[in-house]
């Protein structure tokens, strides 16, 4: 087991109680992921490092990109993201561009995701250890509650969250997992600050325990589609299910058969594109 697994295991066990335990773990993590804390990062068992947006860089790109269509021309859009990182670090949620164009990339190794992080940003990443170090116990809590599952990639759009949920329902309803009963469903994304997410309602005729059961199934079933996202001390799913009664407002929501064949025929779900 890699130096790097062994430490990340220990974030979610009792070695990581206690200040001193939890500033040794942050002392001694490699710098990429400092970079990229606190789920920013995805280790391949083959050692390779896919990087992914992070809550606070994606919120920051958010910023830059929004600097620079308010300013025009080359030298007035310079400017601009200029102010807008400054009035980023007054708020505490700047990161470097250079940090930010790493998301989507593969990097071969975890040596080679340290050295370019480093020489990217490493005045930022030293700055970034140090805060880090400052509430160690609350940034690996952080980490521990972050998860990402295995066919995630990137935050679906409606309509690939409308359709993975419905072939999610129909196999769930051949296996006998959901009771029989026309779902009616609707999915919107919510492109806020931060990591998109994909707000989904589930409607059905059922009472209110029922449905919470519907609910936990469906939360169970995505999971290898859907990512926790660290956001401001908490966590948010990338994909996120409400299961309510019934309506007669529900006629514009999509069907799912109560017979268990999705409507696109296929037999089971896919993965969508990755976000652009």
């Amino acid at each position: 087991m890699r130096l790097t697994d062994r430490l990340l295991t220990r974030l979610t066990g009792a070695n990581a109680r206690g200040t001193r335990a939890a500033s040794t773990l942050i002392a001694a993590l490699p710098a990429y992921q400092v970079a990229l804390w606190p789920d920013g990062w995805q280790l391949d068992t083959d050692g390779r490092v896919h990087v992914q947006d992070t809550h606070c860089m994606a919120e920051a790109r958010r910023w830059l990109d929004m600097a620079r269509r308010n300013a025009g021309g080359r030298m007035r859009s310079a400017r601009a993201e200029a102010e807008a990182a400054r009035a980023m670090r007054l708020h505490g949620v700047f990161v470097p561009r250079a940090v930010i164009d790493m998301a989507g990339r593969c990097l071969p190794s975890e040596q080679t995701a340290s050295v370019a992080l480093t020489i990217a940003a490493g005045e930022w990443l030293a700055e970034r250890r140090r805060t880090l170090a400052g509430a160690p116990e609350q940034a690996l809590a952080e980490r521990a509650r972050a998860w990402s599952g295995s066919r995630h990639a990137g935050t679906p759009d409606a309509d690939a969250a409308r359709r993975l949920l419905r072939q999610l329902i129909a196999a769930c309803l051949r296996e006998g997992l959901l009771p029989p009963a026309r779902y009616r469903l609707a999915c919107s994304l919510d492109d806020g600050y931060g990591v998109g997410c994909c707000r989904c309602t589930v409607q059905v005729d059922l009472d209110a325990g029922a449905r919470a059961r519907v609910a936990d199934v469906l939360q169970a079933a995505l999971i290898p589609w859907n990512r926790a996202v660290a956001r401001h001390g908490g966590i948010a799913p990338v994909i996120a299910v409400t299961v309510r009664a019934g309506s007669s407002g529900a006629r514009r929501m999509r069907t799912c058969p109560p017979a268990g064949i999705p409507a696109t025929g296929e037999s089971r779900p896919a993965a969508w594109p990755a976000a652009s």
